[in-house]
C-alpha cells in the first residue's frame, strides 16, 4: 500500500502534514489487522484550509443533488426539498467547520481522500497532540478501508438527497460506520499507547470560538450516541466473530435502523 500526502494548507502546517504521513504509514497496518478490512493500493491524504473544504463539499453537493434527481426522476416537488436540504448543509458546514478535524470524502468523482483541517486541530487545542493525531488517523483510516470494500456503495446511500425513493429512509448509517471507526481506533490507540484516546473532554488549549460550538448539550448528546454504537460494534464482535460482523458491508439487511440505533440489542441480536 502507497501513501501520498498532498499538503495545501499553508507553509504555517508544514510540521503537521509530516506527521501525518508518518503516522499513516505507521498505523495502516494496524486498521487492516483490527478490522480485517483491506486498503486501496494507494491512500491519498490531503491538508486543507477550511475555505477550500467548504467550496470543495458545496461543488459535491450540488454535483450529487443534480445527479441524483436525474437518476432517480424525482418529482418536482422533491426535488424543491432536496435544494433546500443541500443549503441548510452548506449553511451548517460553514458554521461547524471547527468541529471538523478530519474526514474521508470524494471532492473529485470516484477519487477518495483523507482530508485534514489543520486549522480546525488547532481550534480544537488539538494540533501538537501525538496520541490525538494517531487517534484521527487510525479513525480516518477505518472510513477509507470501508469505502474500499464495497467500492463506496454504502457510502453513497447514506449521503443520499432521496432516501425514502433508495428504500433507505429507516437505515441509520452512521451508527454503523462511525460506531465501526471509533471501535477501531479504540483498539489500534490501546495497542500503540497502551489506553484508548479519549476526545469527550475539551482540551484546555481550545480557542473561545471553538468551545463555544463544542460545549453544548447537543454534543453531550452525539457523544452518547457514538458511545451506544462503539459499545454495539464490540458486543457484535465479541459475541459473534469480526467475520460475521462484517458481513455487514455487503449485506444492506445488516445496517441498523433508527429504532435499533436508539435500542441496538435488536441490531446486535440480527447477527445470530
Amino acid at each position: 500500500m502507497h501513501i501520498t500526502a498532498h499538503h495545501d494548507a499553508g507553509r504555517r502546517f508544514n510540521d503537521l502534514a509530516q506527521r501525518v504521513e508518518a503516522v499513516a504509514t505507521e498505523t495502516a497496518p494496524l486498521v487492516e489487522a483490527v478490522t480485517g478490512l483491506v486498503l486501496p493500493d494507494t491512500v491519498v491524504i490531503r491538508t486543507m484550509s477550511p475555505r477550500a473544504w467548504l467550496k470543495a463539499h458545496q461543488r459535491r453537493s450540488a454535483r450529487l443533488l443534480r445527479a441524483e434527481a436525474r437518476e432517480l426522476h424525482a418529482p418536482r416537488r422533491r426535488k424543491r426539498q432536496a435544494k433546500v436540504q443541500h443549503y441548510l448543509q452548506c449553511n451548517s458546514r460553514h458554521r461547524s467547520w471547527l468541529l471538523v478535524g478530519a474526514q474521508v470524502v470524494d471532492f473529485r468523482p470516484g477519487q477518495i481522500e483523507l482530508v485534514i483541517l489543520p486549522q480546525s486541530m488547532h481550534e480544537a487545542g488539538r494540533l501538537n497532540d501525538p496520541a490525538v493525531l494517531t487517534k484521527v488517523i487510525c479513525h480516518e483510516l477505518t472510513h477509507v478501508a470501508q469505502h474500499a470494500t464495497d467500492n463506496g456503495a454504502m457510502w453513497r446511500l447514506q449521503d443520499s438527497y432521496y432516501p425514502e425513493l433508495r428504500g433507505t429512509a429507516d437505515r441509520d448509517y452512521a451508527f454503523l460506520v462511525e460506531g465501526h471507526a471509533y471501535w477501531a481506533d479504540r483498539q489500534i490507540t490501546t495497542k500503540l499507547l497502551g489506553a484508548p484516546v479519549s476526545l469527550k473532554d475539551i482540551s484546555p488549549h481550545a480557542t473561545h470560538r471553538y468551545r463555544d460550538l463544542a460545549d453544548t448539550l447537543q454534543r453531550a448528546e452525539t457523544l452518547e450516541y457514538f458511545t451506544r454504537a462503539v459499545d454495539s460494534v464490540e458486543e457484535i464482535v465479541t459475541t459473534h466473530g469480526l467475520d460475521a460482523f462484517n458481513q455487514v458491508w455487503h449485506r444492506p439487511d445488516l445496517v441498523p435502523t433508527r429504532d435499533e440505533a436508539s435500542t441496538p440489542i435488536g441490531w446486535i441480536r440480527r447477527f445470530r
